[in-house]
């Protein structure tokens, strides 16, 4: 398949030229993508996919290979449309909510042979972003994603700090507060875990006194003035 004849309009040069002529804007890189189980419930559907990874296990692995060849593809193409390489450009991340949907083994088979494939690639060195948002109880894929050594998460409010670090020492957390009752601005919960997280950052350091996933549309101000309130108070 040309990738790049799939991914590009017809008019692609011509837009490329007077975009970049009139604002100076290079094309945008790909270094951030839906994770590979989350976009295979997308393609197939939660249950089908669930079933078709217990009953053609060739099939699956085969279904994994291609997710990779193609993140890999897509990603060279807009390098090659923005002027950048791997090596200049490094890092990559991945939003992979559904992964909390598979056991370990099933993991391991299937979705952690395209996160590290594709940070062989895009992130080699130790400092090279290596970054995965899942915001779901997948505590018990930490083992798997820790030989990624990811150096930014941002997991569910079930996976808390201590529990990252034991496998991800060199992870930045991004958050562990519970964004539901950020949302309902439920005040002595709130306190209790930004407490919790406040007290997390000085045993693990590392960790960003935030919400586990996106902040709801329908939060209250009131539930961000309340931690800021509570982390000065700590803080003194």
């Amino acid at each position: 398949m040309d990738l790049r004849a799939f991914m590009l309009p017809d008019n692609w040069e011509s837009e490329k030229k007077r975009i970049y002529e009139t604002y100076g804007l290079k094309p945008p890189l790909m270094r951030h993508i839906r994770g590979p189980v989350t976009l295979a419930c997308s393609l197939m559907g939660t249950e089908d996919f669930l079933y078709f990874l217990m009953d053609e296990e060739e099939l699956a692995e085969r279904f994994s290979r291609v997710i990779t060849q193609v993140i890999l593809g897509m990603a060279q193409v807009m390098d090659e449309e923005a002027g950048v390489t791997a090596e200049t450009e490094p890092g990559f991340s991945f939003a992979d909510d559904n992964c909390c949907l598979l056991t370990p083994d099933m993991y391991e088979a299937f979705g952690y042979p395209v996160l590290r494939d594709v940070f062989a690639r895009y992130s080699p060195k130790p400092g090279d972003r290596r970054y995965q948002h899942s915001d779901s109880a997948m505590g018990h894929l930490l083992p798997i994603l820790g030989r990624l050594d990811l150096n930014g998460v941002n997991f569910g409010p079930t996976v808390m700090a201590p529990e990252i670090r034991r496998y991800l020492p060199h992870a930045r957390i991004d958050g562990c507060i519970d964004p539901m009752v950020f949302m309902r601005n439920e005040r002595e919960e709130l306190i209790r875990q930004t407490i919790r997280d406040v007290e997390a950052f000085f045993e693990c350091d590392g960790v960003n006194i935030s919400t586990a996933g996106s902040i709801n549309n329908g939060s209250s101000l009131e539930s961000m003035r309340l931690m800021m309130s509570v982390i000065q108070s700590m803080h003194k």
